[in-house]
């Protein structure tokens, strides 16, 4: 029983049979290469293995990746650049599937002059191919006698399940071999250029604001401190409503003040034009007194329009705008601050704070898509009628240009104050430049041309 093991064992077709069936059982291609350095000995009987995979285009070169008796091939060895350079000179003069045997003889000067220190007297080489016939890796076997026929044989079958089975693990090498070829790439960057050179509509984002249109702009007529508002932030006023009070205190005592002045100088001027026609030196008080009670009277009208303004009233009706009661009870203000806003109903309109690294070129009249934080989902067609030429600084120390925008249909749902996010369309430009006009912008400003 024990004979016919061992002659089982001997027999040189049952060890093909079972190279190959391990071979399929490879778990990844790394356990694949190992073995077909290393188990091939069960059959070919040889010192030394080299496999090499094929690289570049359409395989053009061998690369070394795995040697026999050792886990990394290490390519500063002299042996293996040598090995490596005659497989790469085969490949070139040799087109045929089948093993070849290595005769130094033939190989070029510069490889016959170390490989008697470098190789065996008998290697063989041998290619790998796929069923398809793309060549996808090599052999190379070496020891110290001469290959049979037969060996050379089995050689070639045992070598054929392994490109088989490399090619199963090898998937991805060969679609990429097939959907990236030299033409294919070429034709992947010519459409691609193609695309860059497209016209796209160029647009450009910017936070917006609905504000009113046209609003009557309420500012303080006089220099004071404001004591009361009897209204209310977006409230419903009509023309005449009484929208905030001074302290008139100061005001009333200056008035008081003028008109008694004007009385003491009109009882002055009245005193002299009655002693003027006895006295010479009354008649000429009289037109003194007189340039006197003309400044008094100036002074009381003056006291009495400053007056006048202590109560400020809406001019016209509609939503008034303003922060904060709090903020405006008992705060000094000077003449001209701007205090409130009176708003006509249904008259809005978009501001836009346009960033000065989003700024693009466009008109007047280019289209607006508005999207309110309040429904993000849902655009407003809007149109440019303004934007500033010189940029400003608006709080959050940012660099922007104002522009101004108008619904192109009216809206009764739209609230003053809403915010959001506007996309404003400019001309049309190239894809490539629509992509990159940021970092092309970013080149020129660090590279300074």
């Amino acid at each position: 029983m024990a004979d016919k093991q061992v002659n089982e064992d001997n027999n040189p077709l049952s060890v093909l049979l079972q190279l190959e069936a391990d071979a399929r059982k490879t778990e990844d291609l790394l356990s694949l290469h190992y073995f077909i350095v290393n188990e091939t000995r069960r059959l070919l009987h040889y010192r030394h293995a080299v496999l090499f995979k094929a690289v570049g285009q359409k395989g053009s070169r061998f690369y070394a990746i795995r040697s026999s008796g050792v886990t990394l091939v290490d390519r500063s060895i002299p042996k293996i650049h040598w090995i490596e350079r005659v497989v790469n000179d085969l490949r070139v003069k040799n087109s045929a599937d089948q093993p070849v045997r290595v005769i130094f003889e033939k190989l070029p000067e510069e490889l016959r002059q170390d490989w008697r220190s470098l190789s065996l007297p008998y290697p063989v080489w041998v290619s790998l191919k796929l069923p398809n016939g793309l060549l996808i890796g090599s052999l190379w076997f070496e020891k110290e006698t001469a290959w049979s026929e037969s060996e050379l044989s089995l050689m070639k079958r045992l070598t054929d399940t392994y490109a088989h089975a490399w090619g199963y693990f090898d998937k991805h090498r060969r679609l990429k071999s097939r959907f990236f070829s030299r033409k294919m790439t070429w034709a992947v960057g010519c459409l691609l250029i193609v695309l860059l050179l497209l016209p796209v509509q160029h647009s450009t984002l910017g936070p917006a604001k609905v504000i009113a249109k046209e609003p009557l702009i309420v500012s303080a007529p006089i220099d004071g401190v404001i004591a009361s508002i009897p209204v209310e932030p977006n409230q419903m006023v009509t023309k005449g409503l009484t929208l905030l009070s001074y302290e008139d205190t100061s005001y009333r005592n200056e008035y008081a003040v003028a008109k008694q002045s004007l009385a003491v100088t009109q009882a002055e001027l009245k005193r002299a034009t009655q002693g003027a026609f006895q006295d010479q030196r009354s008649k000429a008080e009289v037109a003194l007194l007189k340039a006197k009670v003309d400044l008094a009277n100036i002074k009381k009208k003056y006291a009495r329009e400053m007056l006048g303004h202590v109560n400020v009233v809406a001019e016209k009706e509609g939503f008034l705008l303003f922060s904060d009661k709090s903020e405006l009870i008992g705060r000094p203000v000077t003449t001209g601050e701007r205090l409130m806003e009176i708003a006509k109903l249904g008259k809005l309109m978009l501001r836009i704070d346009l960033p000065v690294e989003n700024n693009i070129d466009f008109s007047p009249g280019a289209p607006v898509k508005v999207y309110l934080d309040v429904d993000p989902l849902k655009s407003i067609d809007a149109k440019v009628t303004y934007a500033s030429f010189r940029a400003e600084i608006v709080p959050g120390d940012v660099l922007v240009y104002r522009v101004e925008a108008e619904f192109i249909e009216e809206l009764d749902d739209l609230r003053i104050g809403w915010q959001g996010t506007a996309k404003i369309y400019g001309n049309s430009v190239s894809l490539f430049f629509y992509l990159f006009r940021r970092p092309l912008a970013a080149a020129r400003q660090y590279l300074g041309y």
